[in-house]
């Protein structure tokens, strides 16, 4: 007996719940940091604690391309349950970790889990949402991200502190667990197999990433990737370092940690703000916009200014950092049709991985430099002034040669 059409909104629910358990796995390295580094039994100097940072984007890009893939063989639903145990269980293996080595393996496989739910629910939400609401309904879906991230930060903040930064990983592992048997209940069986019969054949295995790299795609394919590589640089960069970087400006560790809170709710709440933009004005505009306010928000940080002018630099630095790799998501599912949109997103977000594993390892070279805490702003404002410009560069697609070509999916009236 087959399934009963998913409703549109429990998809998003379930999708948004996901991305909540992402963001908070993503940000718990970096608002533990300042307890690891205090840590004496694991004795970490910066650059080492930046090389532990890269390891989730590390494992991040090998699971956002071979889960990518693997989703558009094999369907949504399996890949989004497959990552979600996948990162669960090691955030738990984390939160247990009996030195650094052991924590770095862990802090990879959180990546590889972490890797393969974002191009799936990006594909997914993509697929049920609404032509006209794409945007907005990709932005609701992922801004739960931020707020994963800011409630790890808060739980940094204040329950860390005394019991100690394991706390961090552990409560993250279980509430996977708990989330893992909602959405193999609710998450839709209908989209597993998203293509069929000659469509599947014609972009069956390899020739699914072998295709991005042909005309008419090739240049996009490198250009978007690029773009990724500048967003999650920044994203990555901030997320692990900016309570540090807000204490070597001069503020204290709890206030240092408020910013990264901020900061998280920035990039849940400001995204919804600008996919409703992006839907009215498209995503190419959009986007430009939010790697704009990335630059803003992170060079105004390099001032002595107001609390009040700090937070909302804080906040538009969230925006534009989070908030645009989520807008590319839904313009690059646009740019390519339904029997390799994973594949495409996934491929995406491998080489913007780069920029992930740049990130950390790029604050703590700076760190380590004792440049003036200016420059470190200006450093990690450099990265979204470039991806602005990939963007506006960014060839048109020619009529007819990248349009998407829409799934057999039921949807639910809106």
């Amino acid at each position: 007996m087959p399934q009963a059409a998913p409703r549109t909104s429990a998809v998003l629910l379930l999708c948004a719940v996901c991305m909540v358990l992402e963001g908070y796995d993503v940000i718990a390295f970096g608002a533990t940091l300042p307890h690891l580094l205090a840590d004496s039994g694991w004795g970490l100097t910066s650059s080492q604690a930046g090389f532990l940072g890269s390891l989730t984007p590390i494992g991040m890009l090998f699971g956002a391309l071979l889960m990518g893939w693997a989703a558009d063989l094999i369907g949504r639903r399996r890949l989004v349950l497959i990552s979600v145990s996948l990162f669960s269980g090691a955030m738990l293996a984390c939160g247990m970790a009996p030195n650094a080595e052991f924590f770095g393996v862990s802090r990879f496989a959180v990546g590889l889990g972490v890797g393969g739910v974002l191009p799936t629910v990006a594909a997914l939400v993509y697929e049920y949402a609404p032509d006209h609401r794409r945007n907005l309904y990709t932005t609701l879906a992922f801004a739960g991200a931020g707020v994963g991230g800011a409630l790890a930060a808060v739980i940094a903040a204040t329950l860390v502190p005394g019991l100690g930064f394991r706390f961090e990983f552990l409560a993250g592992g279980l509430a996977a667990l708990i989330v893992l048997p909602l959405a193999y209940v609710h998450l839709p069986r209908s989209a597993d197999l998203p293509t069929a019969g000659q469509e599947a054949a014609e972009y069956s295995g390899l020739r699914r990433f072998a295709v991005l790299f042909t005309r008419p795609y090739l240049l996009t394919t490198i250009m978007f990737g690029a773009a990724m590589f500048s967003a999650l640089l920044v994203v990555f960069g901030l997320s692990t370092w900016l309570p540090v970087l807000m204490r070597t400006a001069g503020y204290p560790l709890g206030s240092a940690l408020t910013f990264l809170v901020v900061l998280n709710l920035g990039t849940a709440v400001g995204p919804v703000v600008m996919g409703k933009l992006a839907d009215r004005i498209g995503s190419r505009r959009t986007v430009i916009i939010s790697f704009m306010t990335a630059v803003v928000g992170v060079a105004t940080l390099s001032q002595p200014l107001s609390m009040l002018v700090v937070y909302i630099a804080v906040v538009l630095a969230g925006i534009g950092s989070l908030g645009t790799q989520i807008l590319l998501n839904v313009y690059i599912a646009g740019r390519y049709p339904a029997e390799f949109r994973a594949t495409a997103l996934g491929t995406a977000l491998a080489l913007g991985r780069l920029g992930g594993i740049a990130g950390p390892l790029y604050g703590g070279v700076l760190l380590d430099s004792h440049l003036p805490s200016t420059w470190n702003f200006y450093a990690f404002a450099l990265p979204a002034a470039v991806g602005a410009l990939l963007i506006v560069f960014l060839p048109h697609p020619r009529r007819g040669s990248e349009r998407p070509i829409s799934l057999n999916v039921v949807r639910d009236p809106v």
